[in-house]
């Protein structure tokens, strides 16, 4: 062995007994390092070394410890040894280089997934995301993600691992939610990785392909014109709720999404001016959206504001619900008893709205594009093309809704199904 260093054997650290004065006996190992037994007989090893004083005066003698033996065996003491000489002949100070790697694993152990995905979502609240939206992607972590790697350290998940988290999702057959689950997963990943809590590559990029079947979205199941007459006639046949019914007339000659018809406050009316202001945080745009409403809609609204006029919404929840307002559900589950049949859905009335003004041929693209609220194709479009088309769109309205009007007249009554 090299002189000045390595002097000790493990049959002499195993061996080494307290002093019988009470002091603590020093084994050195040479290069700073040694075993110090104290006098309970425990031993621990330290390390004894210089740095270079903050005012470049005389160095500066310190130790750290570096563990107790045998838990931490002679081998992986002397290489602690290297170690810190090494940070020593670097000029680094080897005690703030183990207080900051302390900090650092503390950091780690603290860096969740669940965590950062409490920021992603904070920071997407802060970004102007729906409360609705908030709500479905925190609902998403804790359903299908937390339970299997939200408590994991985030720089512990690799890709095998977050595939094992969402292969229960595939065996349900919820490619929908699949898809869901690992868009925001790969937003948690760069989240971290934009602070290095997260070093190498984003695991959820490696599952993006060929690994889960994709999920193929559909068109909105619209309700065919022709079958408007009967649609019509069933829904006035006073079978559902007036608020129901309400509902379902809002939605229909609004063009409105059905979150925002659901969702909707008496304070955003002013029935005398026949508009309806949407807030921008309740749009998908996240820009506020002013409805012209149509004579027809204004006097069912009338009607309806006997019933829940002194209440927040036009359409609350029933008494006992833990829902405020009328559920998505309840909606899509009125309008198909209506339809007689499931091949409609409530976003698809925009679709019927759309495709009837435009067979018309009476309006152009932009009145019709505005109002479905639909975004500008691109930024620059939008940065540039900011009319509302608001005149156009209240004659669009009262022209549609004259047109429900003609098509509940033109053809027999059809006999609603029993729900």
């Amino acid at each position: 062995m090299g002189k000045g260093n390595n002097y000790l054997t493990d049959l002499e650290c195993r061996n080494a007994k307290p002093r019988a004065d009470g002091k603590a006996l020093i084994l050195p190992d040479g290069d700073g390092l040694r075993l110090v037994v104290k006098p309970h007989g425990a031993k621990e090893w330290q390390m004894r070394f210089t740095v270079a004083a903050a005012d470049q005066g005389p160095r500066k003698e310190s130790a750290l410890s570096l563990g107790q033996y045998p838990a931490v065996g002679l081998p992986a003491a002397r290489k602690a040894r290297d170690a810190i000489k090494a940070q020593s002949r670097a000029g680094k100070n080897p005690t703030v280089e183990r207080n900051l790697d302390a900090i650092k694993q503390a950091a780690d152990r603290a860096a969740t997934f669940r965590s950062i995905a409490a920021e992603l979502v904070t920071a997407k609240v802060k970004d102007g995301i729906s409360s609705k939206y908030a709500k479905k992607i925190d609902s998403i972590f804790r359903s299908c993600l937390f339970p299997l790697i939200g408590d994991l350290p985030i720089q512990e998940i690799s890709s095998s691992i977050l595939k094992a988290a969402l292969k229960p999702i595939e065996a349900r057959g919820k490619l929908d939610l699949l898809a869901d689950a690992l868009r925001i997963s790969k937003e948690v990943f760069n989240l971290a990785k934009s602070d290095d809590r997260y070093i190498g590559d984003n695991p959820a990029e490696a599952l993006k392909t060929n690994i889960f079947p994709k999920h193929r979205g559909q068109n909105r199941k619209a309700l065919p014109w022709a079958e408007m007459n009967g649609f019509l006639h069933r829904l006035d046949a006073g079978r559902l709720q007036t608020e129901t019914t309400s509902c379902i007339k809002l939605l229909m000659t609004t063009g409105t999404r059905p979150g925002e018809s659901r969702e909707a406050r008496w304070v955003e009316f002013d029935l005398e001016a026949a508009k309806w202001t949407i807030p921008a945080e309740r749009m998908k745009s996240r820009k506020e959206h002013c409805v012209p409403l149509s004579v027809q809609t204004v006097g069912m609204l009338k009607e309806l504001q006997l019933l829940t006029g002194e209440r927040e919404y036009l359409f609350p929840g029933q008494r006992g619900s833990k829902a405020g307002v009328f559920t998505d559900m309840g909606l899509l589950k009125a309008i198909r008893v209506v339809a007689g049949h499931d091949l409609v859905d409530a976003h698809g009335f925009r679709a019927t709205f759309r495709t009837y003004a435009e067979e018309s041929g009476k309006w152009s693209f932009e009145v019709m594009e505005a109002a479905l609220a639909h975004g500008k194709k691109t930024a620059t479009i939008a940065a540039y093309a900011r009319a509302t088309h608001y005149a156009e769109r209240a004659k669009l309205a009262q022209w549609y809704a004259d047109e429900l009007d003609q098509a509940k007249r033109g053809a027999m009554v059809i006999q609603m199904k029993t729900a």
